[in-house]
């Protein structure tokens, strides 16, 4: 036999073999849901995520502009309009947020 054929096989046997074991673990990957879809490696993972969408979820809930408060969990609806959809253009902008954004900082942190 030649040692060209040999090696090849060999080659092909090693990645077979590679390539079932990393679906054997895939396949055993146990992964938590949370309320919304969102997927976690961890119940950890998943119990902070949870915590976290209770504290800003009307943060992410559509409001009207005419029937609601000016504020939202203490931020402006200018600020959550600009975290949003629009960004932060400009330092100005960003400094004239710093506080709101501290305070987001803080709530994500918490």
């Amino acid at each position: 036999m030649d040692i060209t054929l040999i090696a090849i096989a060999f080659f092909i046997l090693v990645a077979i073999v590679f390539l079932l074991l990393f679906l054997f673990k895939s396949i055993n990957k146990k992964s938590f849901r949370a309320e919304d879809g969102s997927v976690f490696d961890s119940q950890s993972d998943l119990d902070v995520y949870q915590n976290l969408y209770e504290k800003t979820k009307p943060l992410f809930s559509n409001y009207d502009e005419k029937g609601s408060a000016q504020q939202i969990l203490g931020f402006e609806k200018s600020f959550i309009s600009k975290l949003k959809t629009e960004g932060f253009s400009d330092l100005q902008t960003l400094v004239k947020y710093r506080v709101q954004l501290k305070s987001l900082s803080d709530l994500i942190n918490s």
